[in-house]
Protein backbone atom coordinates (compact mmCIF):
# COMPACT_ATOMS: atom_id res chain seq x y z
CA UNK A 1 0.00 0.00 0.00
CA UNK A 2 1.39 3.24 -1.46
CA UNK A 3 0.51 5.00 2.57
CA UNK A 4 1.81 8.34 0.69
CA UNK A 5 -0.83 8.53 -2.47
CA UNK A 6 -3.82 7.30 -0.04
CA UNK A 7 -2.81 10.27 2.35
CA UNK A 8 -2.98 13.05 -0.63
CA UNK A 9 -5.91 11.26 -2.19
CA UNK A 10 -7.68 11.06 1.65
CA UNK A 11 -6.44 14.94 1.45
CA UNK A 12 -7.94 16.04 -1.31
CA UNK A 13 -11.39 14.78 -0.72
CA UNK A 14 -12.01 16.14 2.71
CA UNK A 15 -14.92 18.43 2.55
CA UNK A 16 -13.60 21.24 5.04
CA UNK A 17 -10.29 22.91 5.30
CA UNK A 18 -9.11 22.94 8.92
CA UNK A 19 -6.26 24.19 10.14
CA UNK A 20 -6.98 22.24 13.82
CA UNK A 21 -8.35 18.47 12.00
CA UNK A 22 -5.39 18.61 8.85
CA UNK A 23 -2.79 17.18 8.48
CA UNK A 24 -0.18 18.51 11.05
CA UNK A 25 -3.29 16.96 13.46
CA UNK A 26 -2.94 13.88 11.00
CA UNK A 27 0.48 13.31 11.18
CA UNK A 28 0.45 13.80 14.84
CA UNK A 29 -1.65 11.19 15.64
CA UNK A 30 0.45 8.60 13.29
CA UNK A 31 3.71 9.72 15.57
CA UNK A 32 1.51 9.20 19.12
CA UNK A 33 0.52 6.12 17.55
CA UNK A 34 3.92 4.50 16.18
CA UNK A 35 4.85 5.50 19.47
CA UNK A 36 2.48 3.88 21.66
CA UNK A 37 1.92 0.86 19.64
CA UNK A 38 5.07 -1.03 20.68
CA UNK A 39 4.02 -0.45 24.23
CA UNK A 40 0.38 -1.98 23.48
CA UNK A 41 1.02 -4.44 20.92
CA UNK A 42 -1.45 -2.63 17.99
CA UNK A 43 -1.37 -2.86 14.49
CA UNK A 44 0.84 -0.55 13.10
CA UNK A 45 -0.85 -0.45 9.86
CA UNK A 46 -4.37 -0.25 11.63
CA UNK A 47 -3.04 3.17 13.46
CA UNK A 48 -1.42 4.45 10.35
CA UNK A 49 -4.88 4.36 8.52
CA UNK A 50 -6.60 5.47 11.64
CA UNK A 51 -4.44 8.62 11.52
CA UNK A 52 -5.62 9.64 7.51
CA UNK A 53 -9.47 8.72 8.28
CA UNK A 54 -10.42 9.48 11.52
CA UNK A 55 -10.87 13.35 10.89
CA UNK A 56 -11.28 12.98 7.18
CA UNK A 57 -14.45 13.42 6.79
CA UNK A 58 -15.09 16.39 9.08
CA UNK A 59 -17.34 19.47 7.97
CA UNK A 60 -16.65 22.13 10.63
CA UNK A 61 -13.90 22.15 13.62
CA UNK A 62 -16.36 22.54 16.13
CA UNK A 63 -18.62 19.87 17.33
CA UNK A 64 -19.58 17.24 14.39
CA UNK A 65 -21.02 14.13 16.01
CA UNK A 66 -21.04 11.96 12.74
CA UNK A 67 -17.63 12.96 11.33
CA UNK A 68 -15.94 9.43 13.15
CA UNK A 69 -19.01 7.65 11.07
CA UNK A 70 -18.36 9.78 7.79
CA UNK A 71 -14.68 8.76 8.17
CA UNK A 72 -14.97 5.26 8.55
CA UNK A 73 -18.03 5.06 5.37
CA UNK A 74 -14.49 6.48 3.73
CA UNK A 75 -12.69 4.11 4.66
CA UNK A 76 -15.03 2.06 3.22
CA UNK A 77 -15.68 3.20 -0.11
CA UNK A 78 -11.50 3.38 -0.50
CA UNK A 79 -11.56 -0.60 0.35
CA UNK A 80 -14.58 -1.59 -2.23
CA UNK A 81 -12.59 0.76 -4.64
CA UNK A 82 -9.60 -0.67 -4.19
CA UNK A 83 -7.63 2.13 -3.03
CA UNK A 84 -6.94 0.69 0.35
CA UNK A 85 -5.53 -3.29 0.81
CA UNK A 86 -6.61 -4.67 4.48
CA UNK A 87 -8.29 -7.94 5.63
CA UNK A 88 -11.84 -8.17 6.96
CA UNK A 89 -10.62 -8.06 10.38
CA UNK A 90 -7.83 -5.40 10.01
CA UNK A 91 -10.44 -3.30 8.40
CA UNK A 92 -13.49 -3.95 10.95
CA UNK A 93 -10.89 -2.26 14.12
CA UNK A 94 -10.22 0.97 11.61
CA UNK A 95 -13.56 1.26 11.14
CA UNK A 96 -15.17 0.81 14.99
CA UNK A 97 -11.71 3.28 15.96
CA UNK A 98 -13.06 5.50 13.55
CA UNK A 99 -16.85 5.52 13.86
CA UNK A 100 -16.03 5.72 17.80
CA UNK A 101 -13.13 7.26 18.85
CA UNK A 102 -15.46 9.90 19.92
CA UNK A 103 -18.03 8.02 21.23
CA UNK A 104 -15.98 5.44 23.25
CA UNK A 105 -13.92 5.44 26.18
CA UNK A 106 -11.85 2.09 25.48
CA UNK A 107 -13.32 -0.96 23.56
CA UNK A 108 -11.35 -3.84 25.16
CA UNK A 109 -9.15 -3.97 21.78
CA UNK A 110 -5.14 -2.81 21.79
CA UNK A 111 -5.23 -1.73 18.70
CA UNK A 112 -8.59 0.46 18.22
CA UNK A 113 -7.54 1.74 22.34
CA UNK A 114 -4.21 2.80 20.83
CA UNK A 115 -5.84 4.86 17.95
CA UNK A 116 -8.26 6.33 20.54
CA UNK A 117 -5.30 7.59 22.64
CA UNK A 118 -2.92 8.78 19.64
CA UNK A 119 -5.99 10.98 18.92
CA UNK A 120 -6.53 12.19 22.28
CA UNK A 121 -2.34 12.91 23.14
CA UNK A 122 -3.00 15.61 20.58
CA UNK A 123 -5.73 17.69 22.17
CA UNK A 124 -2.95 20.37 23.40
CA UNK A 125 -3.34 21.90 20.20
CA UNK A 126 -6.36 22.84 21.29
CA UNK A 127 -5.56 23.74 24.76
CA UNK A 128 -6.82 20.83 26.26
CA UNK A 129 -4.34 18.95 27.96
CA UNK A 130 -4.56 14.91 27.87
CA UNK A 131 -6.12 13.63 30.62
CA UNK A 132 -4.98 10.17 32.01
CA UNK A 133 -7.99 9.15 33.32
CA UNK A 134 -9.58 9.41 29.72
CA UNK A 135 -7.15 7.46 28.19
CA UNK A 136 -7.82 3.64 26.88
CA UNK A 137 -4.18 2.79 27.47
CA UNK A 138 -1.87 2.25 29.95
CA UNK A 139 1.13 3.66 27.55
CA UNK A 140 -1.26 6.48 26.76
CA UNK A 141 -2.36 6.67 31.12
CA UNK A 142 1.57 6.88 31.23
CA UNK A 143 2.68 9.80 28.72
CA UNK A 144 -0.57 11.49 29.81
CA UNK A 145 0.23 11.79 33.69
CA UNK A 146 4.23 12.63 32.37
CA UNK A 147 3.21 14.65 30.17
CA UNK A 148 0.89 16.81 33.27
CA UNK A 149 3.95 16.24 35.31
CA UNK A 150 6.10 18.04 33.02
CA UNK A 151 4.23 21.64 33.82
CA UNK A 152 4.70 22.83 30.15
CA UNK A 153 2.21 24.17 27.75
CA UNK A 154 -0.29 22.75 26.20
CA UNK A 155 0.77 24.61 23.16
CA UNK A 156 4.24 23.18 23.33
CA UNK A 157 2.87 19.20 23.82
CA UNK A 158 3.89 17.89 20.19
CA UNK A 159 7.45 18.87 20.79
CA UNK A 160 7.38 17.47 24.13
CA UNK A 161 5.69 13.82 23.02
CA UNK A 162 7.84 13.62 19.91
CA UNK A 163 10.91 13.14 21.84
CA UNK A 164 9.28 11.36 24.68
CA UNK A 165 10.57 7.52 25.69
CA UNK A 166 9.27 4.78 27.53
Amino acid sequence: MDFASLQDFIFSERPYESEIHGLEHWRQVEFNGLLLAPETGADITVVRLFSLFHDSKRFEDGHDAEHGPRGAEFAKWCLENKLLELDNERFEKLYHACANHTRESSSGDATIDTCYDADRLDLGRVAIPPDPRKMATEAGKKIARRLSAAGISVFHHREWIRNFRF
